[in-house]
C-alpha cells in the first residue's frame, strides 16, 4: 500500500499569508472597517466563511458585506499579480516523494479554484494526485472533515498517512482526524500545548525532507 501525504498550501507551501493579510487591510481600509492584523491572525488557517462570520459578530454588518464583495477582487489582484513564492525546499520534497511513489494531496482552508491557480502558477500542480478546497467542506478545520476527504481523494488505501501544516486549526482538525501531523511554522510559533499535538516541529520543508528520508516521520 502508498504512502499519502496531505500538504496545507498556504504558509505552508507558499509565502502567501502575509498576502492575503495585505489585500484584506487594502479593502478595509478603504471602506473605514477596523480591521487589523490581530483580528487576522486569529483565523488564519481558517475558512472563509468562519472568517466573514466572524467578522458579522465583530463589525458593522453593511461594511463587512461590503467588505465580503470587493475583498474578493482585492485579493485575487493581490495573489495572482506574480507567481507565489515557493517556502524554501518545497520543490526538492516534491520531487523525492513524486520520485518514490508517495501519494500526494493538498488540503487548503482557501477556495478550491484559487488554491489550483496558485499551484498552477507555481508550476506545482501536476505533482499532487488531488486538490481539495474550504468550498469543497461543509466544516473547515479545526474540524477534520477536510483531512478525511482528502485522505479519500487519491482513491486507494495507504499503509501511512502524514500531514503538513503551518498552522494551529490546521494542526487540531489533523490530531481530529487522527492522523500525524508535522508543523513547518509560518507566522505562529507554536506553544507546548500545540507542539503535544504534532510529531515533530521542523524549521523549513528541506527538514521535513531530510527525515523523511530517514524514516524519522513517515
Amino acid at each position: 500500500m502508498s504512502k499519502l501525504i496531505i500538504f496545507d498550501m498556504d504558509g505552508l507551501m507558499f509565502d502567501t499569508e502575509p498576502l492575503y493579510y495585505k489585500a484584506n487591510q487594502q479593502t478595509a481600509d478603504r471602506i473605514g472597517l477596523p480591521f487589523d492584523y490581530a483580528f487576522y491572525e486569529k483565523y488564519i488557517g481558517a475558512s472563509e466563511k468562519d472568517f466573514f462570520n466572524a467578522m458579522y459578530q465583530s463589525f458593522d454588518k453593511e461594511k463587512v458585506e461590503r467588505f465580503i464583495t470587493d475583498s474578493t477582487a482585492d485579493l485575487k489582484d493581490v495573489l495572482f499579480a506574480a507567481p507565489p513564492v515557493k517556502k524554501k525546499g518545497l520543490v526538492d520534497l516534491l520531487d523525492y516523494l513524486k520520485n518514490n511513489e508517495y501519494k500526494m494531496v493538498v488540503a487548503s482552508s482557501s477556495e478550491r479554484e484559487v488554491v489550483r491557480a496558485l499551484l498552477e502558477g507555481a508550476e506545482v500542480l501536476d505533482y499532487f494526485d488531488g486538490v481539495i478546497g474550504g468550498d469543497d467542506v461543509t466544516h473547515s478545520k479545526p474540524h477534520p472533515e477536510i483531512f478525511i476527504k482528502a485522505s479519500s481523494l487519491a482513491g486507494e488505501s495507504f499503509s501511512k498517512v502524514l500531514v503538513l501544516e503551518d498552522s494551529v486549526n490546521g494542526i487540531k482538525a489533523a490530531n481530529a482526524a487522527g492522523f500525524p501531523v508535522v508543523m513547518v511554522p509560518d507566522l505562529i510559533e507554536p506553544d507546548e500545548e500545540i507542539r503535544s499535538l504534532t510529531l515533530d516541529v521542523c524549521h523549513d520543508l528541506h527538514e521535513v525532507l531530510t527525515k523523511i528520508k530517514s524514516d524519522i516521520l513517515i
